[in-house]
């Protein structure tokens, strides 16, 4: 039986890729940095992107490696977060990448993500080649390179995945605390911004990796992988406020409100040299545009985005309530 490494798989996609590989009948090897709950027939290897040896023994025996592991922070750095996004995010992958040749593994699928080029007003798509704005895109673009010019080098089957944010049950980040401010009653009031945001759903992404994986059109390629609409964020506000049964609020904060908000953390922020809960990032987040097409993929593997924020809100409302954190 033909086994299988995810990286990262403690983490909201990695889970769901597990059992999505196991429903393929496939040999699951998990490399994590804890041991983690998984189903019993999961072979967990406990390690780190910065430890050879450990990656020597999780990439023995493997024939394809899903690579999730890695820092996502993808707010401004502050206090070392360069460097740590340089060192897992970058170097990282150069070293689970030595590993996988020295083992000769045959394929390994990069899970980047859209901030590897910056953000844009209008849908872009593969063909642009726009720089990353953060440390958190630079160190993913940096490492977007090194596995491709891996790929060429050593004979290995080499695709990226450029994912927008993801959603789906038990996701966490933004999406999950803007659920949860709903829910509870402190979420601002959001203004009809006309932006356009892209999105995938964790299920769709499962699906993308497994034919980046078994596709050899897919070597060497970078593919952006998105769902099948752009959502404006008082879309999403909407469809959270209705998918939660709750009362949306008639009145609404001003645009300029939120600027001075942002304003005032950025300032706090260089006061006191610690993040503050909304700034300038937090503002480009919620009212900013970053819009993405996943034509590609479609055309060269037939790949079909099949979820919409819309039809999933409901699962996601129901595994937030079940999970007992609200």
């Amino acid at each position: 039986m033909t086994t299988v490494l995810v990286t990262g798989a403690n983490g909201f996609i990695g889970r769901i890729l597990v059992n999505y590989l196991l429903a393929k009948h496939l040999t699951v090897r998990v490399l994590v940095r804890k041991s983690g709950v998984f189903p019993h027939q999961v072979e967990q290897y406990i390690g780190d992107l910065t430890e050879t040896a450990s990656l020597l023994d999780a990439t023995h025996g493997v024939e394809t490696v899903f690579h999730l592991g890695g820092y996502a922070h993808a707010l401004k750095a502050v206090r070392g977060q360069a460097l740590l996004h340089q060192q897992v995010n970058c170097d990282g992958v150069k070293n689970i990448l030595a590993a996988c040749i020295n083992n000769q593994i045959k394929k390994f699928v990069f899970f980047s993500t859209v901030k590897a080029v910056v953000d844009s007003h209008t849908q872009i798509d593969e063909q642009f080649n726009g720089q990353p704005n953060s440390a958190y895109g630079l160190a993913k673009r940096q490492a977007e390179d090194f596995v491709l010019a891996a790929g060429k080098m050593h004979g290995l089957h080499v695709a990226v995945l450029r994912l927008a944010l993801v959603y789906g049950p038990g996701v966490k980040g933004n999406l999950y605390r803007v659920l949860r401010a709903i829910d509870k009653g402190y979420f601002l009031p959001m203004p009809p911004v006309q932006n356009q945001r892209s999105l995938v759903n964790v299920h769709d992404v499962c699906e993308a990796a497994w034919l980046a994986a078994e596709s050899s059109q897919a070597n060497g390629k970078i593919y952006y992988v998105t769902d099948k609409n752009d959502y404006a964020t008082h879309e999403i506000y909407a469809l959270m406020y209705a998918a939660l049964n709750r009362k949306q609020p008639k009145r609404t904060i001003p645009l300029w409100l939120f600027k001075l908000f942002a304003w005032m953390g950025d300032l706090g922020e260089r006061w006191i040299k610690r993040r503050f809960p909304f700034n300038s990032d937090a503002f480009q987040k919620l009212f900013g545009s970053s819009q993405y097409r996943s034509i590609l993929i479609q055309q060269e593997l037939g790949w079909i985005p099949r979820y919409s924020l819309a039809e999933v809100l409901p699962e996601m409302i129901q595994h937030y309530k079940d999970s007992g954190k609200q």
